[in-house]
């Protein structure tokens, strides 16, 4: 494994981390869309601390300004209020409502003037909640009741990049940790090597020649 397989995982993590907020952060309109009754609103939310605008899921607690746009005129004459509740996993909204409760903005003709309104929430609390927009007109002849399912915090996606990040992060100590105890082989090499073998060529020292004898015998 390569020295480089560590560095290699961080930006690995860091990619993947990257991406699933970009995921989290970048939601197709479509998923923002409340109904209303036969009518639609676009549900919005935004932090000051960041620069993302956030509908399925708000990144993070603190303040928040709560967006309503209303996508029909016949929204615009009619008597509106919101309520952010818990969700508990009640049947109806309206279910425990003073215990499920967060915060109510009063009623009014909000989106008269140019069809949208806001109100600002500090959330304390990670947890999922309930946008509950109810809009009545004048004679009290149409009622129309939209719920929008949201969560304030970390969202599954963000758990499922981190958990990825740390096994990349994971796999590549182990590597570096395997490296460091891998020990090279040692070659020995030789200037001479015997003829085609390829194997290192001792060398043999003569035999001492044998004494002559004076006389001339061997």
């Amino acid at each position: 494994m390569s020295v480089k397989s560590p560095l290699y995982a961080l930006a690995i993590a860091f990619a993947l981390s990257g991406a699933a907020q970009a995921q989290i952060k970048a939601e197709h309109p479509r998923n923002c869309v409340m109904n209303v009754g036969p009518t639609q609103m676009m549900f919005s939310a935004f932090q000051e601390k960041g620069d993302e605008i956030f509908c399925t899921n708000i990144s993070d607690i603190g303040p928040t300004m709560l967006i309503f746009d209303a996508r029909q005129p016949e929204l615009r004459d009619m008597t509106v209020e919101v309520r952010i509740v818990r969700n508990t996993g009640q049947k109806d909204w309206r279910d425990d409502l003073d215990q499920t409760s967060v915060a109510a903005f009063p009623a009014g003709k909000h989106l008269a003037q140019r069809g949208t309104m806001s109100f600002n929430h500090d959330f304390l609390k990670v947890g999922d909640y309930i946008a509950v927009v109810r809009a009545t007109s004048d004679d009290g002849a149409k009622e129309y009741v939209g719920e929008y399912f949201f969560s304030v915090g970390p969202s599954e996606n963000w758990y499922f990049a981190a958990m990825l990040a740390a096994m990349a992060v994971g796999v590549g100590g182990l590597g570096f940790w395997g490296l460091g105890r891998r020990k090279p082989a040692t070659v020995v090499k030789s200037a001479t090597t015997g003829p085609g073998s390829g194997e290192p060529a001792f060398y043999t020292p003569p035999s001492p020649a044998p004494e002559q004898d004076p006389a001339g015998r061997s």
